[in-house]
């Protein structure tokens, strides 16, 4: 994990990632803003692809003797490397162009699924490097044990061991709580699972754990869609929805970290059987599972998203026009959505990517409808970039964030990291 400096310099903390900066006693908490500051540079160092510090200032807004500290942090610790920059007609010398170094080592981005496990290893930039598939018990311990030999396997594959990973992030289809606590996982049937406690015993590097689709949420923000947005929505689709809001820069949690819950809005009164024990949520007809099912019931054998998304591009009748009105349906609940937080931009992800194309129409025609008022923002639906990887992903991004030691300051803004002062 990086290590955190005092910076004895005037320090500036321009505009962090996310819009909060804490403080202690309504002063703000300079331990908190070098730990900002350092995310901000890397952040922005990623996002351009090398750059000079003067580069760097423009980029974040931070004053050169911040930047200057905080490089001087990046390149002791090993995270980024200095070359010389191409020559410039002028005197002096020339400035070092600073890039992450390729050997600084790797994150890894989990799934936990039921019954399956996704594991993915990428550079400290994002870029995916490979990716791991196996099965998955059906109870935690189980399921824990396989995640571990999934990640194992994949190490192997790369001829990597513990000591070129970072970290690594986990997203889970179920609600979790501060902390990683998992508190209820209804397609998973778990319940008050301590999960980042049993992963941290598991590994030898910090782990994150949160819900799958904030996760993912939070990869569309560093490496997706939804990079230069500041107010958007994420649904992403697999065993289950689930839903994230990203709103004023920074990812909604909610008092208890549930948040966003959007596969369970009551889309249909006294409607199909959802798995969390309700009746018409949203999930019970957009899930992988209920399209599967209710493509059946029309006589159309398919077993996943994917399968019913080669039906339609088949121009299978039946196919096409239960995506139109599932579509429509998904429609409704995004215009609700938009009316109540005026997002931006709404990204469709995960393993549901395979039939986003068959239900946008829809969706979008549904959106440009009026609403209520007769206003209404305009608002953009895309498919993820990311597509089935959109959870991995986030497990990069929720690694990456711990080792930039973000993730207790999403928690707790007043969190000061061990052994570091505030002052």
């Amino acid at each position: 994990m990086l290590r955190y400096r005092a910076h004895k310099g005037p320090v500036k903390a321009g505009r962090p990632f996310g819009r909060h900066v804490g403080r202690q006693g309504g002063r703000l908490n300079p331990a908190l803003v070098r730990r900002l500051n350092v995310a901000k540079v890397f952040h922005a160092l990623r996002l351009a692809g090398g750059a000079t510090q003067a580069e760097l200032a423009a980029r974040t807004g931070l004053d050169p003797a911040t930047i200057s500290a905080v490089v001087r942090q990046l390149r002791e610790d090993g995270w980024i490397v200095a070359t010389a920059a191409p020559p410039v007609e002028r005197r002096g010398r020339p400035p070092m162009r600073l890039e992450i170094d390729p050997a600084a080592g790797m994150l890894v981005g989990a799934r936990l699924e039921p019954g399956v496990v996704r594991v993915l290893a990428a550079t400290l930039e994002g870029t995916p490097v490979k990716n791991w598939q196996g099965p998955a018990g059906e109870d935690p311990d189980a399921a824990v044990a396989d995640l571990g030999k999934a990640v194992d396997a994949l190490l192997d594959d790369l001829g990597a061991g513990w000591e070129d990973v970072k970290a690594v992030g986990v997203g889970i289809p179920a609600l979790v709580a501060r902390g990683g606590h998992l508190a209820f996982g209804p397609n998973l049937g778990w319940r008050d699972v301590p999960m980042r406690e049993r992963l941290t015993a598991l590994w030898p590097v910090p782990v994150a754990v949160d819900n799958d689709t904030k996760a993912a949420a939070l990869a569309e923000k560093l490496f997706g869609r939804a990079q230069s947005a500041r107010d958007f929505v994420m649904i992403a689709g697999h065993s289950g929805i689930g839903g994230a809001l990203y709103l004023g820069e920074r990812l909604v949690r909610g008092s208890g970290g549930f948040a966003g819950e959007i596969g369970h809005v009551t889309a249909v009164p006294g409607g199909r059987h959802c798995a969390c024990g309700d009746r018409g949520c949203l999930e019970a007809y957009l899930a992988e599972r209920a399209v599967v099912e209710q493509l059946r019931d029309r006589s159309v054998a398919v077993g996943s998203y994917r399968e019913a998304a080669q039906a339609c591009a088949a121009g299978d009748a039946a196919a096409l026009a239960l995506l139109g009105e599932l579509g429509d349906l998904l429609g409704r609940v995004l215009a609700d959505i938009v009316d109540l937080l005026d997002p931006e931009l709404i990204v469709l992800g995960g393993s549901m990517s395979h039939v986003v194309p068959f239900l946008l129409p829809a969706v979008e025609r549904r959106l440009e409808q009026p609403a209520l008022t007769g206003v209404r923002s305009p608002c953009r639906v895309v498919a993820s970039q990311l597509g089935p990887e959109a959870v991995t992903m986030g497990g990069v991004a929720l690694a990456l964030e711990t080792v930039l030691g973000l993730p207790a300051w999403w928690e707790d803004p007043d969190a000061v990291p061990a052994g570091e002062a505030a002052d």
